[in-house]
């Protein structure tokens, strides 16, 4: 690919090639082929444009290394459409973050994060240290496109308002305990789910403004006669319902199998879909107060088999050690525009084909 003039113009073409349109939906490319078109070092400032000549918000990721690897930007276009932006060399307008996360020590090492639809938290070695084990992902359901994760802990702490009440932005009614919460992998041994404890280190790679990517560790645990040691990456993208998490599964063991789960809680008769192509979902039993969580996991080669697995709604994978293993976990509630549990199906699935069908992007 050759250079041009710098303080040239590139200009992208966005293609929706599948059959359900997108709407904030998360456009990357390789950010050297840009780079490389505009002739201008990788870092420096550009301006995104649309074909309206309005500035649009863009990223640079870089996935915890030192250079930048990807360009994102969000793009809303129809199913068969495509959508035309404009790249200059220049500095760019400031953009309002839509994703945030942080270690909260105050709240015993909690590690939290949301963007502007939803929000999410997983639980560290302080909490650990009280006695309270859990490696599963806890979901906070948000009706507000404000970022409130600061605000809901610090009233929470100082006794202004407890985020297990609803104050009209949202609440935490969602229960996990010692088990995968919504949606995390982990390891199965004789028809028995093999959970590992609270992380150990919590590390940002990618800190907004359209993507947070961050890496968590895990002290190793047994898995059987093994000892398997855990590392998952999880990312969340502006206006999406769902974090792209990675698991990485190391142990002597030549073959693993794993269990992507969500917690049913009982005594209620569970209300679940689940098939091979890759989707579970449940409906975690609501009350008149709080509504209704609509919680899935999304594995884009499919699942082997979809069971109920010591509690959990989950999908069953072999696996070989060593290699990531990725899954989409999310939810919706029923006061934030979810009327029903067949909603939210027909959501994961259209869900399901544009993790299979990505935007296609030319560069010229």
């Amino acid at each position: 690919m050759s250079c041009v003039p710098s303080g040239s113009e590139v200009t992208l073409t966005v293609e929706n090639r599948g059959s359900s349109d997108r709407i904030h939906s998360m456009a990357e490319l390789p950010w050297k082929k840009v780079a490389d078109k505009l002739g201008t070092k990788v870092g420096e400032n550009f301006i995104l444009l649309d074909n309206e000549g309005v500035q649009q918000p863009w990223q640079l990721v870089t996935n915890g290394g030192e250079k930048e690897k990807i360009l994102i930007f969000p793009v809303s276009v129809k199913a068969g459409e495509e959508a035309t932006f404009h790249i200059t060399a220049g500095t760019a307008a400031p953009f309002q973050p839509l994703v945030y996360g942080r270690l909260v020590p105050e709240r015993k090492d909690d590690f939290a994060w949301e963007n502007n639809r939803t929000a999410f938290r997983v639980y560290g070695p302080a909490l650990k240290a009280t006695g309270e084990i859990s490696n599963g992902m806890d979901f906070w359901a948000k009706r507000t496109e404000s970022l409130i994760i600061d605000k809901w802990y610090k009233n929470d702490l100082a006794g202004v308002a407890s985020y297990h009440q609803d104050h009209g932005e949202g609440v935490d009614f969602f229960k996990v305990g010692r088990t995968l919460g919504l949606g995390m992998t982990a390891p199965v041994d004789r028809d028995t789910l093999c959970l590992g404890d609270n992380f150990v280190t919590a590390e940002i790679l990618d800190n907004g403004p359209l993507r947070l990517t961050f890496r968590l560790t895990y002290d190793p645990y047994p898995v059987g006669e093994n000892r398997v040691t855990e590392t998952r990456i999880i990312s969340l993208d502006a206006y999406s319902l769902f974090n792209r998490v990675t698991h990485l599964f190391e142990t002597e063991k030549e073959t693993l199998t794993l269990a992507t789960g969500i917690v049913m809680h009982d005594p209620v008769t569970p209300v679940t879909f689940g098939d091979t192509d890759g989707i579970i979902a449940y409906e975690t039993p609501g009350n008149e107060t709080n509504g209704t969580i609509y919680t899935a996991a999304i594995h884009p080669g499919g699942f082997e088999a979809v069971q109920a697995l010591d509690g959990h709604y989950a999908g069953i994978n072999s696996y070989q050690p060593g290699k990531p293993y990725t899954c989409y976990v999310g939810g919706g509630w029923s006061k934030a525009g979810f009327d029903s549990f067949e909603e939210w199906v027909e959501l994961l699935k259209a869900e399901k084909e544009k993790i299979n069908h990505p935007l296609k992007i030319v560069i010229n």
